[in-house]
């Protein structure tokens, strides 16, 4: 390991004979050679050094087998008044030696790869390496592109728990004790009184009950139904969307669903009602969209019905307005949810919704271009 023609790293490096101290001149004699010899080192041009030769000069100085380990146990010959003072001193030492050593090997390792970027030939002539940028997911897409239009409706976006007490997800909805959807193949259960919540619809509990009347609120989050076929998934996201204040009927419904929509696939579209049940809206909807894939002559996505289920509406039941504390003679209101993926379906023409959640880079690309 010759650094130059006069000097030698191992001579330098090399172990002084041990030496076992046994009072404060004879320990402080030893701390002023090794300190030279440190400095002996450290003194020199860190290019000078590879990165096995600044790894030997770590392992000289701060290694376990550096003198300073005999130094401390050495401390037991010293007289019990001395052997504080001592110990203090090779602390010091050992200190100064970390610090002093560790600024020195970090140079020593940018020097040697500055030395081996200039000893690279690089040609500015070639082209460049292909860079495959990544993209959105479509149903984060299709999230944003919802939310957006319902901030400039006036709506304000909230969020609220997915782990969910049965009282919010279904109690507080008017959903009895007997109700299927509080059936195992239908939820998940976690634990007594806890579930993942089966729609967003358990934010409007919370958005009355915390922030009072009258409001207009959206919320939109990940929900958990024990279910899965072409467009139905376990996980989902669901956007819903409350309003309550005096004198809203279903004109207020209707209107604001053909705005949302309008701008959500950026024309007017086509827009069923259809006559529905929820526990928690009366009356109760199905919001259908004419299929944006075959527009309304049938395909397999829209199960060759021409419509595509987008989720429920409805003017919100009175039992749900009294069990979250508003007064339903004074304040009447409307909610509608849909799920997210749905839309990203109709959005970028995907046939099977589990093509979403299969990972496939190829598929994720082409919507990417769109």
């Amino acid at each position: 390991m010759t650094l130059t023609q006069d000097f030698s790293l191992s001579d330098v490096l090399e172990l002084p004979p041990t030496a076992a101290a046994s009072s404060l001149s004879e320990l402080q004699k030893l701390i002023d050679d090794e300190r030279e010899r440190c400095g002996k080192v450290i003194s020199l041009p860190p290019d000078k050094f590879n990165d096995a030769q600044s790894d030997e000069v770590r392992v000289r100085f701060t290694g376990r087998k550096s003198p300073l380990q005999d130094w401390l146990k050495s401390l037991r010959n010293f007289p019990a008044e001395e052997r504080k003072e001592a110990g203090a001193k090779i602390n010091q030492l050992k200190a100064f030696l970390e610090v002093e050593v560790e600024r020195f090997v970090t140079l020593c390792k940018q020097a040697a790869e500055q030395q081996r970027l200039n000893n690279e030939r690089i040609d500015l002539t070639l082209p460049l390496p292909e860079v495959r940028l990544g993209s959105r997911h479509p149903v984060a897409v299709a999230a944003q592109q919802l939310l957006e239009p319902l901030r400039r409706l006036g709506f304000t976006v909230i969020d609220g728990p997915e782990l969910e007490r049965e009282f919010y997800n279904f109690e507080a909805l008017n959903i009895p004790a007997e109700h299927p959807a509080r059936e195992m193949q239908d939820t998940f259960f976690i634990a007594s009184q806890w579930v993942l919540r089966t729609h967003t619809s358990s934010v409007q509990a919370h958005a009355m009950m915390e922030r009072g009347v009258p409001l207009r609120v959206a919320c939109a989050g990940f929900t958990y139904r024990n279910e899965l076929d072409l467009t139905h998934v376990p996980t989902f996201r669901q956007i819903e969307c409350l309003v309550v204040d005096k004198g809203i009927t279903l004109a207020h419904l209707r209107s604001t669903l053909n705005a949302f929509f309008a701008e959500v696939f950026g024309r007017p579209v086509k827009l069923r009602l259809r006559s529905s049940y929820f526990p928690f809206t009366e009356p109760s909807a199905e919001i259908d969209v004419q299929c944006q894939q075959c527009f309304g002559s049938g395909c397999r996505s829209c199960k060759h019905t021409g419509w595509l289920e987008m989720g429920g509406c409805g003017l919100i039941n009175t039992r749900v307005l009294e069990s979250c504390g508003v007064d339903s003679k004074v304040y009447s209101g409307f909610a509608f949810g849909m799920g997210v993926d749905r839309i990203a379906m109709s959005k970028f023409g995907i046939a099977d919704l589990r093509s979403l959640y299969e990972g496939d880079v190829l598929m994720s690309r082409q919507l990417a271009l769109r």
